[in-house]
This record gives C-alpha cells, structure tokens and sequence, in this order.
C-alpha cells in the first residue's frame, strides 16, 4: 500500500549536464544527494529544470518579491517574481502557469510571440495574465545564499518567462514578505546601487533581458492605449 508521504513526494525532472532527460525523482532526495557529492567531489553531474517568471504590470513596472525570513535561502531579498521545478512530464508553459496559479493566485496563458502581442489588446489584463517565453538556458548556475552567509551553487536547464497582469495579486502565504515595482529605466542603476539588496538571479537575469523588458514596455503602450482605470 502506498503511504500518504510517498502520495504527495514532489516528482522533478532530472537531467545530466548535457540537457539528457534521465528520469523523475523526488525533489528533497534529489537536493540532499547534490549537495553530498558536491561536498565529496566539488562538483554536480546531474540538473533539475526550472521556470523563472518575470511579471510586470500594465503600466511597465517588474514586479520583484521580497523572499519570506521562513526561506532558508536568500533570505529577505528581492528575487524574480516567481520559480518553479518542472514535475513529472510538464513543459516550462504548463509549469509557469501552475506556478502563477498556486503563488500568485491568478490564471494566464502562455503565448508565442504573435499571440502575446495580439493578446495586449484584446485581452483584459485584470483578470487574466499573459506570458511568453523569451530563453532557455541549459547550465544556468543557480546561487544560493543561506542564513549562515554560505553560498551553494547547483546547475539547472531554466526557461525564462516575461508576463503581464494588471489585477490583485494574492501572494502565497509563507513565501513573500514584501513587493517592490521598479521600471526598466530605473533598474539597472538600482541593482549597482545596491547589489546586496537582491539575489543572483535577478542581478544576473534583469540586465541580461533588458532590453525585452523595454520592448514589452513599448508594446504595452501601443496597444493598452484604451486600457480605463480600474474604479
């Protein structure tokens, strides 16, 4: 008989470095054997895949999420708006809207690039969210800074996702402890200013997309002209 543990064990996608499926296995078990041969040969040969989704609203700021001081890793700073493990056999456009659903608490849809553009202005943007995917890459070194001042640093295969919403958004209880908007002119400036404010991901992510965070930007405004204040 199966146990209730074994019911709800998180199943991740699990890869070589070369971006080779190799099977599923449970997340925490997956972590903790990393982290063992890590310790005993200073390096990893196996990757999980993730989503990292970048959400803005309509009027083009990024919203960053303060991690929750209940995170055991980088804690208090202000990190992407969501991530997410791949389980089982789903795609980075199935988990982004799983992930948006379960932490942010709204529905969307992942769209190619076409569609995302024709979405901005048929689509309303306070109820529904639309993203697209805009890289993925295999070997991204995910960092990690925990309470004691240690880092960890562990590969993935991760696809990045752009999106905008303009509804209420309900953080997941547990896992943000504040939100902050900033807008692409402004961000880069910010992140020199206080580097320590922030994790790898967004010091590393944000600069690297800029400049499709100011074409979305310019693509909002084209086409959100009509868009009336929410009363």
């Amino acid at each position: 008989m199966t146990s209730e543990t074994e019911i709800y064990k998180e199943k991740v996608q699990i890869f070589d470095l070369s971006g080779k499926l190799l099977g599923m296995q449970d997340k925490t078990e997956f972590y903790n054997e990393i982290r063992k041969e890590y310790k005993k040969t200073g390096k990893v040969t196996r990757q999980v895949r993730t989503i990292r989704l970048f959400l803005m609203n309509a009027d083009g700021g990024i919203y960053l999420t303060k991690r929750s001081k209940l995170k055991k890793e980088n804690t208090l700073l202000y990190d992407k708006t969501i991530g997410g493990h791949l389980r089982d056999s789903e795609t980075p456009g199935f988990t982004v809207l799983r992930e948006a659903a379960e932490e942010l608490g709204f529905p969307a849809a992942a769209l190619d690039e076409s569609e995302f553009v024709t979405s901005l202005s048929s689509v309303d943007l306070r109820i529904i969210g639309i993203f697209k995917e805009i890289d993925t890459l295999n070997g991204f070194i995910a960092k990690y800074k925990y309470k004691n001042g240690k880092y960890s640093k562990f590969p993935q295969i991760t696809t990045i996702f752009i999106g905008v919403f303009d509804g209420p958004i309900k953080f997941k209880d547990g896992e943000t402890s504040g939100v902050e908007i900033y807008y692409p002119d402004e961000i880069i400036s910010e992140l020199k200013k206080n580097p320590k404010r922030y994790t790898e991901d967004v010091k590393i992510l944000v600069p690297q997309y800029i400049n499709e965070f100011k074409k979305i930007v310019k693509q909002i405004k084209q086409y959100r002209k009509y868009l009336k204040p929410i009363k």
